[in-house]
């Protein structure tokens, strides 16, 4: 029998009719936001859908981003798949842009890459008022590129369906903060940028 995890369109795990799969894959920590576990879900039935991955590559990317945020680091599948299939060497930056840019043609609106976002200032200053926020940018390694207070915000990522949930999640919480419904837009970047950006925004290499 097969005992693999499936997902379906949505990125919803497929439950066995007859028992629930035992994964040995250990769950993330409970300090992680639920959002980041259905985030992470999703993203791995998108990568299997669009032939990006097989179930053990997205079996290994789970376990690998799972135990990252289990130790408040953040992770990335799409960065963790291209270094499962190219390494740490010259492909690494080809093999993310490759499944980066499938990833955000599969979305009703693929977002625009833009190659500058690594030159833009972190905005200090939102993630210290709102922590909340900052958190989820962290754990999901996808930076705020550009804040107009909580009105207008950009948020940057080589990952399109990580960057989709972080932007509903953002609207959630400005929303019950002040009532107010932000634009939250989302740009694509490449490897280099993204890497740029997370060591400014973040603290943490990619590499950890």
């Amino acid at each position: 029998m097969n005992t693999e995890p499936q997902y379906d369109n949505e990125g919803s795990l497929i439950q066995a009719e007859d028992s629930q799969p035992k994964s040995n894959v250990a769950r993330s920590s409970e300090k992680v936001p639920v959002a980041l576990e259905h985030a992470l879900i999703r993203t791995l039935a998108m990568l299997q859908q669009h032939n990006l991955a097989s179930v053990d590559d997205c079996n290994q990317v789970a376990a690998s981003v799972r135990s990252k945020w289990g130790e408040g680091k953040g992770s990335d599948p799409v960065n963790c798949l291209a270094r499962l299939r190219a390494g740490g060497g010259d492909m690494l930056d080809a093999s993310v842009e490759m499944i980066s840019a499938k990833m955000g043609r599969s979305l009703p609106f693929a977002p625009i890459r833009i190659p500058f976002a690594g030159r833009l200032i972190p905005p200090s200053g939102l993630y210290e008022k709102h922590p909340d926020i900052a958190l989820l940018c962290k754990l999901m390694l996808v930076p705020i590129a550009y804040a107009e207070d909580l009105d207008v915000i950009c948020i940057a990522s080589i990952n399109p369906y990580f960057a989709e949930a972080l932007s509903l999640s953002i609207t959630e919480i400005v929303e019950q903060q002040t009532g107010l419904k932000p634009i939250v837009g989302i740009v694509r970047l490449d490897f280099v940028s993204w890497a740029k950006m997370c060591e400014k925004h973040f603290r943490q290499g990619v590499n950890e």
